[in-house]
């Protein structure tokens, strides 16, 4: 479309009829090569009076089926704009309508005496229509009831409908104190903006602010402590509360029994709780908090999120505080051991357990000793075991491992169990173990297997006397096998580095 000026624009939309009175006003449209760009307020004159008596001209009733927020386009509707048809909303001789602010439409026309003419609206801009937020009644203008042309939803820009504070975009937020946001923190506390700008308020908040805010959020505490921006938030409350506010966050997190274990899960949930229990001093706070987690433990100490929750517990707090939770984990003691996040929770277990609730886990490992070695996870808490230096611990694991060292030596995981024993159990565990590798049915494979090479290098560093003399004669007799495969060399040269460092 050539550019033309509003003056003549405005006689081709409105040609006939009333509202040619258009005609004689300055033009308020600014048009530029066929676009809507912008239009000038100060030269509307009497909008209002003027736009109603266009629209009550156009014959729109409720037999027309005409609403804004839903219209059905007519048969044979072709997505153009036609003039006087069978099938348009409006009555017969008039032209049809089309939404002008309507999201999605990109144009907007108004026809009359089947005359065509359109009016190009940049996508862009945002438009704002002159009748928007008007307390119009529908008698004083001539509107039909059922052209519900003011709909909020259609005409309002986005920044009027998405408002998260739920506070006028003319006020700002950050200048508020906390008692002016009553009734929105909770918003505020989800969106990343506004828990930071909640955090910068809580650099010395007064009792009153902090008593404020926990009953803003108590209610919602669990979801908060879930979410990726209200986690600081509750963060950041924890380390202003006294033991008075910590004991009612506790209650409310322990209002459901498994809402606490949920939110150790959750990968924002475990930071938060952390600082809750690092920030816990009363013995009742504490004895409360692991009694709620109680019921969870073994599942917690097998979640990747979970698991941190528990070994801070294990940590900071005495064995017999824990000791509910070192008796859940003991019941489960297989599930733990041989997952990632579990193996790493028992070892922990172990170190910082004392008394019955030490001994009932160590039982409960070492009964089922022989798969756990041959597991991928499990085999580290039996390292770590031996790893503990408490001679009954590694004696009563070799007990249970013994007859099976030649067939663990051969497999990927036992072998560093087996190493492990070797290497940190004492001359005598030593000696018993290499001797039933050298008596094995089948000691030759030893000297040539992935896995097991390593092994006899670990007891040909340990061994001594009439033991390492076996060993000697054990590779003196397999010496032509071993030079022809990958493994033997290796212990070949082992011999070879022992020579030069003798030298």
């Amino acid at each position: 479309m050539e550019p033309q000026r509003n003056s003549q624009m405005l006689q081709n939309l409105y040609a006939v009829g009333p509202e040619a009175r258009f005609q004689s006003m300055s033009a308020p449209l600014v048009v530029h090569d066929g676009v809507w760009t912008a239009y000038d307020r100060n030269q509307i004159p009497d909008v209002d009076e003027t736009v109603s008596n266009l629209f009550s001209s156009l014959n729109i009733s409720s037999s027309s089926n005409f609403h804004c927020r839903n219209i059905i386009p007519p048969v044979g509707y072709d997505g153009g704009v036609t003039g006087a048809g069978t099938g348009s909303p409006i009555g017969a001789g008039e032209g049809s309508g089309r939404h002008p602010f309507r999201a999605g439409i990109r144009s907007s026309y108004y026809t009359r005496g089947g005359q065509t003419s359109g009016l190009t609206v940049d996508p862009q801009r945002n438009y704002y229509p002159l009748w928007r937020n008007r307390e119009v009644g529908v008698g004083s203008v001539g509107f039909d009831q059922m052209f519900d042309f003011d709909q909020s939803f259609d005409l309002l820009s986005k920044e009027h409908i998405y408002n998260p504070y739920n506070v006028s975009r003319s006020v700002n937020v950050s200048v508020l104190c906390l008692k002016e946001l009553r009734g929105k923190v909770y918003a505020l506390a989800k969106d990343q903006n506004g828990c930071r700008l909640l955090q910068a308020k809580f650099e010395n908040p007064s009792d009153e602010e902090v008593e404020f805010v926990l009953y803003e959020v108590l209610e919602y505490i669990s979801e908060l402590m879930k979410d990726q921006f209200g986690n600081y938030l509750i963060q950041k409350l924890i380390t202003v509360c006294n033991d008075d506010h910590k004991l009612r966050m506790l209650l409310s997190l322990t209002d459901v029994p498994v809402e606490m274990v949920l939110v150790c899960m959750n990968p924002h949930g475990t930071r938060a709780m952390q600082k809750l229990l690092e920030n816990l001093t009363d013995p009742y706070h504490i004895a409360l908090a692991m009694a709620a987690l109680r019921p969870g433990a073994a599942r917690l100490a097998s979640d990747p999120n979970g698991h941190h929750v528990i070994q801070y517990c294990l940590i900071h707090f005495p064995s017999d505080v824990i000791e509910p939770i070192l008796n859940e984990i003991a019941d489960k003691c297989y599930e733990v051991a041989t997952d990632r996040s579990g193996c790493c929770v028992l070892q922990a277990c172990m170190e910082h357990s004392h008394g019955k609730v030490r001994n009932r886990l160590v039982a409960e490992i070492l009964g089922n000793a022989v798969v756990l070695a041959e597991d991928p996870y499990g085999n580290y808490v039996l390292q770590h075991m031996v790893g503990l230096k408490v001679p009954e611990f590694t004696a009563r694991l070799v007990r249970q491992l013994q007859g099976n060292f030649a067939s663990l030596s051969c497999n990927k995981y036992a072998s560093n169990v087996v190493e492990k024993c070797l290497n940190e159990s004492g001359e005598d565990i030593s000696r018993q173990i290499v001797m039933e590798l050298i008596t094995c049915s089948n000691p030759a494979l030893l000297l040539i297997d992935p896995y097991a090479n390593f092994v006899i290098q670990s007891a040909l560093t340990v061994s001594t006397g009439h033991v390492y003399n076996y060993l000697l004669e054990l590779i003196s007799d397999n010496m032509s096998s071993m030079r022809t495969n990958l493994y033997g060399k290796k212990i070949l040269s082992w011999f070879e580095k022992r020579r030069i460092l003798a030298i």
